[in-house]
């Protein structure tokens, strides 16, 4: 097996490799395409996950990949399986708002794919916003760090908020009708009782954030495993909890999942006044 270090620092290459291209290309409008219900894609994402795919391939050739652009050609099973989002906020970019982001996680491979993203050992994972030039990344028991526009790295921890009447939460709207009738319920249970909400309109770097402890509970009721690969692992390292919307143990589904992260401290509570609705 690959050291974690060696595999970390392939994907901060990567994934800042990548938000540069994305960031370039967001000064230049481009063609936006839809691929289903209230989902978008653009060239810049086909560009951006290509930009990835081939770094990957050439300095590890026996790895495999799960995108979220498909792409018939790339191996599905190798010693590592790599799991790209490579614009996580597409929506946002195409629009002209600066909220979005590159996500690159490494995953141990060895199994057939079903068996890995039943119960996924992520290796290393790196998040990059472009447009402010940070990076948030983590090696698996080596802690997460976020490095800075000018090159200064600090130590990822969660935010020490105890109580739901000082949290900051943010959530995404699902794709899905069922999804937004879920957070809308969830919505209207907690509003009256947390500081504040946001909506970020990307998951990835939500959870970048709340492991940097800048907000304290992030839900969704509609991801894949690439929407949460490296924050999974960046919230872990840096102290913080994440499970299925329920409080279960997270299995990945590629055919859609939820999720609820928090800093350890606000899951239970969170669960308590939900239940309790």
């Amino acid at each position: 097996m690959i050291p974690v270090v060696e595999l970390l620092v392939a994907a901060e290459e990567v994934a800042v490799a990548a938000g540069k291209l994305v960031h370039d290309k967001w000064v230049n409008p481009v063609p936006v395409q839809s691929k289903g219900f209230r989902d978008v894609v653009t060239e810049a994402d086909f560009a951006a996950q290509a930009l990835i795919t081939n770094a990957v391939q050439s300095r590890f050739p026996t790895h495999g990949f799960l995108t979220e652009e498909d792409d018939a050609s790339l191996p599905t099973v190798g010693d590592v399986i790599w799991v790209i989002d490579p614009i996580d906020g597409t929506i946002n970019f195409s629009r002209g708002m600066p909220d979005f982001c590159v996500s690159v996680a490494a995953v141990e491979g060895g199994k057939p794919l079903a068996d890995i993203v039943a119960n996924p050992k992520i290796l290393a994972g790196a998040i990059y916003d472009p447009m402010r030039g940070e990076l948030f990344s983590a090696g698996l028991g080596l802690g997460g760090f976020v490095t800075g526009n000018g090159g200064e790295k600090r130590p990822l921890s969660v935010s020490t908020i105890s109580k739901l009447s000082d949290a900051l939460i943010s959530h995404d709207w699902s794709h899905e009708v069922v999804g937004r009738q879920y957070i809308l319920e969830r919505l209207s249970a907690i509003a009256p009782h947390v500081f504040t909400i946001r909506a970020v309109g990307t998951a990835s770097l939500a959870l970048a954030w709340l492991a940097a402890g800048r907000t304290d509970l992030y839900f969704n009721y509609t991801l894949k495993p690439w929407d949460v690969a490296a924050g999974q692992l960046l919230i872990a390292e840096a102290g913080g909890l994440f499970a299925n919307a329920d409080g279960s143990p997270l299995a990945w589904d590629v055919n859609g999942m939820t999720c609820l992260a928090s800093n350890g401290r606000l899951h239970q509570p969170y669960i308590q006044m939900i239940a309790g609705r």
